[in-house]
């Protein structure tokens, strides 16, 4: 006779894959393009009297595809990773949910023919997510650069910058040529290559001045020990050559053992 099953005995669990966003804009890179846009673009144009975006104009926040679901984001204080829904309320356990939620119940809150931030993060460098470590991990692993991508990204940024910074103002056409040379112009893999060059380049004096501190501290703390546990042998050297008096060793020898007893270093424990 075959054995019955054990009661109690532990089932496996099967881990269901989370369920992923369907629409092809990348939320995530979106926010990273976001963030760079509004600090290097956005702002500066701004503070040079730019009132309002011409039509057509592919980087105006209004036509922002995934703009105003991210103003609708709450994430609730000493909840941990709880985050609501501005729109209806519903609470989730992390924004990936909560980005699917609004995938699925509220894309009619987002503008008609809205622009994807994410087709321009060849302009800010972050088509791999955000910056620097991720960037490092891509040279690591020999992810090359495509020229065809990058001329891609040109023609869209220079397409970008003539829609939202026309030529007819001065203003607008001295923004366009600043912004046009500092972003759309080197989209091109040999400048995208030196430019992490020198960023890398960059890190070693502040690396090396950490690794300088970290000797310092060393040495300092070495004499501060030998000084301790070796005081008395180098004040008698200090008297016998006469570089230091009698009394000035007593004192130092009393603050010495003053220090100690603060620091709670009883010398006779110790050994």
């Amino acid at each position: 006779q075959l054995p019955g099953p054990v009661v109690g005995a532990p089932r496996d669990r099967e881990v269901l894959p989370r369920t992923e966003l369907s629409h092809p804009c990348s939320r995530s890179i979106s926010r990273h393009v976001r963030k760079n846009l509004e600090k290097e673009i956005l702002r500066p144009a701004q503070k040079a009297g730019l009132d309002g975006w011409p039509r057509g104009c592919p980087l105006d926040p209004s036509r922002d595809l995934w703009g105003k679901h991210e103003k609708q984001k709450q994430r609730k204080r000493g909840s941990g990773t709880l985050w609501t829904c501005g729109l209806c309320g519903k609470v989730f356990k992390n924004e990936h949910y909560l980005d699917l939620h609004l995938e699925r119940k509220h894309m009619n809150e987002t503008p008609r023919g809205g622009v994807c931030l994410a087709d321009y993060c060849e302009v800010f460098d972050v088509c791999a997510g955000d910056s620097k470590f991720k960037r490092r991990k891509e040279n690591q692993e020999g992810v090359e650069c495509s020229n065809s991508t990058m001329a891609e990204a040109r023609t869209r940024c220079e397409e970008a910058m003539m829609k939202c910074f026309p030529l007819e103002k001065e203003a607008a056409r001295q923004l366009n040529a600043k912004f046009s040379k500092q972003f759309c112009r080197v989209l091109d893999c040999r400048i995208r290559a030196e430019q992490r060059r020198e960023h890398q380049l960059d890190l070693m004096p502040v690396i090396v001045l950490l690794i300088l501190i970290t000797l310092v501290c060393f040495i300092v703390f070495s004499i501060v020990v030998c000084c301790v546990d070796y005081s008395d042998d180098i004040f008698k050297f200090l008297v016998e050559s006469g570089l230091a008096s009698s009394d000035w060793v007593k004192k130092a020898t009393q603050t010495r053992e003053q220090a100690r007893q603060t620091m709670g270093l009883d010398r006779t424990k110790c050994i």
